[in-house]
């Protein structure tokens, strides 16, 4: 039987995750969403890997999916939403291979970061042109708590806990 499992990213990785993160923003801007294009490269994702706590979805040894926590929220949050809270968790850099979206890879991987943060209050955001990523959410347990514009787009902060 094939299973999954979820591990912390390592530098061996930073190729196929940077690989992964530009499929993703292909796919999406294949769907009208820019947002994500020359986002992520290999410097991007170390970077992200010397901040965060990045980790990796893999299923016979190929990575299928990765995400990322830190504890520090993106620099473009106080212009997009000033009013808002602080959050302990920051989660990022959610990504699920095209080929198997909807297999439920990204709900694991959502799951494994909020079992992590426990108690704690977690935040993350959207573009709102992303209907199916905000249900996404939402369906998680994830409420909005604000909106604004950052990196020219509509986007939510969402909250968790409720």
């Amino acid at each position: 039987m094939n299973s999954t499992r979820i591990r912390q990213a390592q530098q061996a990785d930073i190729i196929s995750i940077t690989d992964l993160l530009n499929r993703c923003a292909e796919h999406m801007h294949q769907q009208g969403m820019a947002h994500w294009l020359g986002v992520y490269d290999a410097d991007s994702v170390k970077e992200n890997m010397m901040t965060k706590q990045v980790y990796v979805l893999e299923k016979d040894e190929q990575i299928l999916g990765c995400i990322a926590m830190g504890t520090e929220k993106a620099s473009y949050y106080h212009e997009c939403w000033p009013e808002a809270p602080l959050a302990d968790i920051y989660i990022t850099q959610l990504a699920v291979s095209p080929l198997v979206q909807g297999s439920g890879y990204g709900k694991q991987l959502m799951q494994f970061c909020l079992d992590k943060a426990g108690d704690t209050s977690v935040q993350l955001d959207a573009v709102d042109h992303y209907p199916a990523l905000l249900k996404f959410y939402k369906d998680l347990g994830f409420r909005i708590i604000a909106t604004g514009i950052g990196l020219g787009d509509k986007r939510h902060l969402f909250a968790y806990p409720n």
